[in-house]
């Protein structure tokens, strides 16, 4: 070993991992902007269901949730009261939160504040949410550890300290967050390599034979199999390569994001998968290469430099710090703390999902039933449908179902009956659990008492089953998952 050689590989060293586990400042910016309009956009389609899924009227009253998961349920602020007025303040005030840090207004307060509300709301209804949700509340988390505010911000535009702002950060904080991202894909290839159907090229002809996930396009590309078996193959050897991400640099970074934005993209055109593609993509923004930035840069400095000559001035942007010097230096050194641990830690829970790390003995949690699944190893191979009936006082018998008439007979299209991502989530729970169940039950009294005008005495609900055939009919299974006498709940 010669010790001047070693002496000089420890910068290089350091100086590839920094290009490849660093973020670009302005990658930072786009994903503020990118997270804080999804905040917006995800409340917005939340309160058009604020009554069924987040006050003591709807689906979920908090005993319920406090039932099914007491320690995140007394976590949430959103379940401090039943009432709606809490949850409408509360979605005004994250609403507020999430304008101010798209457009960086004190970034780190508003950052910190709305994870928080956004971990308070999932927690306060857990049974409605999906991927994207967890992608976004996890992805947002790592980030109040990295100047989300150094550009394109009313932060950086009411800054006056001397010299050019960071163009790249680099540490414990910034591989957290692009391991994250990166294990995503990476362990779902694991899961899909295990998979008959996905190695033989089928899984995603199942997919989209199951109407309940197609959307938009996804009905005119489930009439062409053979372009079904090109995409299955496709997004498997994306997914076998997503360790690119990190280790690539430059163009192929550039081309492998664009790949992969394309792919979500198409996921949104063609299926309902919620906040899911959204978040991914935004998350994307973080792996995009200076170069790319350097040419957006120039195409929105001229709208940065009107920015600065029109607010730099006013006294209702500051850039001065909020939060006393002593509380800032203790933040300073615990971070790198926390963020090592978070990256440790998700590489062994991903280690230990995919069976290649041994779970501690008596794991409160396997990280196998809360990892990267996504369709895999066994993507949907059934469709179905709810069949809800009331018997109501006066002795007749009615459809009870909140989305669809399906008493009389199978629906025209199945997806129908399951108006939202949200909708859906939480009818599968309906089905696997017999306390959701319950609930939604005595919510369909009382629903049903709206409805018809008279008392609703008892609710059956039955699910029926239809299995995906390629080719033939497709049989249905009518399964009786309850009777329930009104008030179900006392």
């Amino acid at each position: 070993m010669v010790p001047g050689r070693d002496t000089a590989l420890l910068p290089s060293a350091r100086a590839a991992l920094r290009r490849r586990l660093g973020i670009d400042a302005r990658a930072l910016a786009a994903f503020r902007i990118a997270v804080g309009s999804l905040l917006v956009v995800d409340l917005l389609y939340r309160s058009r269901n604020l009554g069924v899924f987040y006050t003591d009227g709807g689906v979920l009253p908090r005993a319920a949730s406090a039932e099914l998961y007491p320690t995140l349920s007394a976590l949430s602020i959103h379940g401090l009261s039943g009432a709606a007025w809490l949850q409408w303040l509360l979605f005004a005030v994250g609403g507020t939160l999430a304008v101010l840090l798209t457009v960086g207004y004190r970034t780190r307060i508003t950052a910190a504040g709305s994870w928080v509300l956004l971990a308070s709301l999932q927690f306060r209804n857990y049974v409605v949410l999906n991927g994207g949700d967890t992608v976004l509340l996890v992805a947002l988390f790592l980030a109040l550890f990295l100047p989300l505010g150094e550009r394109w911000s009313l932060d950086a535009v009411a800054d006056r300290r001397e010299g050019r702002p960071r163009s790249r950060v680099a540490g414990f904080a910034s591989a957290a967050l692009l391991s994250q991202v990166t294990l995503i894909y990476a362990t779902n290839a694991v899961f899909k390599l295990r998979s008959d159907a996905w190695t033989n090229g089928t899984a995603v002809r199942y997919v989209f034979a199951v109407d309940r996930f197609t959307v938009r396009f996804g009905d005119l590309l489930a009439e062409v199999p053979a372009l079904l078996v090109a995409v299955n193959w496709t997004w498997l050897a994306m997914l076998v390569a997503s360790p690119l991400l990190v280790v690539a640099t430059g163009r192929a970074r550039t081309a492998l994001v664009a790949a992969f934005g394309t792919a979500h993209l198409g996921m949104w055109l063609t299926m309902d998968l919620g906040l899911f593609p959204h978040a991914m993509v935004a998350c994307l923004l973080l792996f995009v290469p200076p170069s790319v930035w350097d040419r957006t840069e120039r195409a929105v400095a001229p709208v940065e430099r009107s920015l600065r000559a029109r607010v730099g001035n006013s006294p209702f942007v500051h850039s001065g710090p909020l939060l006393p010097l002593g509380v800032r230096d203790v933040a300073a050194r615990l971070a790198p703390a926390v963020t090592a641990t978070v990256l440790v830690v998700g590489l062994l829970w991903q280690g230990v999902a995919v069976g290649y790390v041994a779970a501690p003995a008596e794991t409160p949690v396997d990280p196998a039933e809360h990892s990267w699944k996504l369709f895999a190893p066994h993507p949907p191979t059934a469709d179905g449908w709810f069949v809800v009936t009331g018997g109501l006082s006066s002795g007749a018998t009615v459809d009870l179902y909140l989305h669809a008439n399906t008493s009389d007979g199978p629906p025209a299209d199945s997806a129908a009956t399951y108006p939202t991502t949200r909708w859906r989530k939480y009818l599968t729970e309906v089905r696997r659990d017999p306390l959701v169940r319950r609930y939604f039950a005595d919510y369909l009294c009382r629903w049903g008492e709206d409805r018809y005008g008279e008392r609703v005495e008892t609710v059956d609900i039955e699910y029926v089953t239809e299995s995906v055939r390629f080719e033939g009919p497709t049989p249905t299974e009518r399964r009786r998952l309850g009777r329930y006498r009104c008030p179900v709940v006392d």
